[in-house]
């Protein structure tokens, strides 16, 4: 049997970090055993549903480095979806139901107030068919809800063990709306029916809607997939994300010039007892993944250790790594020894861009101390430059004017790059030549 997993994000927004770890653990879990990938689309609300973000969320996950064998929006399948909204019509498994939200919400109302459970009291199920006819015929439209059966439901959860619901504690959920439209749970099914999905891994928000679920498999006579369900994000004082989550958005991060390898890293490890990795090979991550290691207890996202874990993967980087960016970015002429110079001291690939200006520029950083740096000039060795040339010039310079440490250093840093800090200036010496060098201390216009 082919293993097939799915992710289905509704495009009603931009994908979040808390989507994204869904998308991941999923894609990972089955491409780890060999299976099948598919990205549906929930489109079914027509109302919030957006075609921007549709593009936008595929385009997020491809930069992620998620690929699908296949993909589908649900609202091409309403004709799939009517023949077994109509078989579970004849089993007598949806049945018409004629209250209206305020009647519903009195009910509850009512329940509470004397202490009991708030659940659907199948008062519809008391209609006769003559009754259903006549309110039908007067303009009533009904929504159909899924009759559960008086039993305890349970399965063995990939992420939190064995969870158990007693069906008499749960409201018969409601599939299909008055105006027609289908609400999550119906499709969700059928879909993942025809789609011989196996296994299925969301957030732990689910858990009551895979109670339903499993009971909708079971009145078409299918198999049941396998559900794990992980817990939510915090941020780091354990508190919820709530909307807060939309922030952190992959467009946003990606705009922000994470690396795709950051993120990818991150939510492999985050909520797992497995160390936080830099892996540069997402096959490697992929076939590490192993599910037995996600905590059951909610994970607290840190953007702190995101962006120490983007310096990291940038510190990992050889030229090759980078070299395509920097073409694509129209700078082809950098080459590996740049690379070295500056890779240890950015935490974005952006601010390398700004170390190309700064080498390139024809500005001078002239500091107060010109009579330092006239000497210094004037001990500059020739060329060629390479990595001892910087080690050779300041002993030179040392010996000469008594010089040592920050003195020394500083006002050479200053006039060459026009910062107090920065990456190893050995590193920046094969990189200008001597004239540009002269420019810079002052020495010659």
């Amino acid at each position: 049997m082919k293993f097939r997993s799915r992710f289905a994000p509704s495009p009603t927004g931009l994908l979040h970090i808390g989507n994204a770890r869904s998308a991941v653990l999923n894609w990972a879990y089955i491409k780890n055993k060999g299976g099948e990938f598919i990205l549906r689309i929930d489109d079914t609300d027509k109302e919030r549903s957006n075609k921007e973000y549709e593009i936008k969320i595929k385009k997020d996950l491809n930069w992620l480095g998620i690929t699908w064998e296949k993909t589908f929006n649900q609202s091409d399948r309403y004709e799939l979806y009517n023949k077994s909204i109509n078989q579970l019509k004849l089993s007598k498994r949806i049945y018409p139901c004629f209250e209206s939200f305020e009647e519903l919400s009195l009910k509850k109302k009512s329940q509470l107030t004397s202490g009991r459970p708030p659940i659907y009291d199948r008062g519809a199920l008391n209609l006769s068919d003559d009754q259903i006819d006549n309110l039908i015929n007067s303009g009533k439209k009904p929504h159909w809800r899924f009759k559960l059966k008086d039993k305890k439901i349970e399965w063995n959860d990939l992420i939190k063990g064995k969870i158990s619901f007693d069906s008499k504690n749960l409201s018969d959920p409601i599939l299909i709306r008055e105006d027609g439209s289908l609400l999550y749970h119906l499709p969700s099914v059928i879909d993942d029916i025809e789609e011989k999905i196996t296994h299925i891994i969301r957030g732990e928000d689910h858990i009551t809607n895979t109670a339903f679920h499993i009971e909708i498999f079971e009145s078409l006579n299918t198999s049941i997939p396998e559900f794990g369900h992980h817990p939510f994000l915090t941020d780091e004082t354990g508190k919820s994300f709530g909307k807060r989550l939309g922030g952190l958005s992959i467009q946003s991060m990606r705009e922000n010039d994470f690396e795709n390898l950051t993120l990818l890293n991150y939510l492999f490890s985050i909520g797992t007892s497995s160390n936080l990795t830099t892996e540069k090979d997402i096959n490697n991550l992929v076939n590490n993944f192993n599910i037995n290691t996600l905590s059951t207890s909610s994970p607290k996202f840190s953007i702190t250790v995101l962006n120490s874990l983007n310096k990291d993967i940038l510190q990992s980087y050889t030229y090759q790594d980078v070299q395509e960016k920097f073409q694509t970015l129209s700078k082809k002429d950098v080459n590996e020894k740049f690379w070295k110079f500056i890779k240890n001291n950015i935490g974005f690939f952006s601010e390398s861009l700004e170390w190309i200006d700064i080498i390139k520029s024809k500005n001078t950083f002239i500091n107060e101390d010109k009579d330092y740096l006239c000497a210094a000039a004037k001990l500059l060795p020739d060329e060629p430059y390479d990595e001892t040339s910087w080690d050779e010039w300041t002993s030179l310079i040392k010996d000469k004017t008594g010089k040592q440490g920050k003195e020394l250093y500083m006002p050479l840093r200053i006039a060459l790059t026009g910062r107090e800090k920065g990456p190893e200036l050995k590193y920046l010496l094969p990189l200008i030549n001597k004239n540009q060098i002269l420019k810079k201390l002052g020495f010659i216009e």
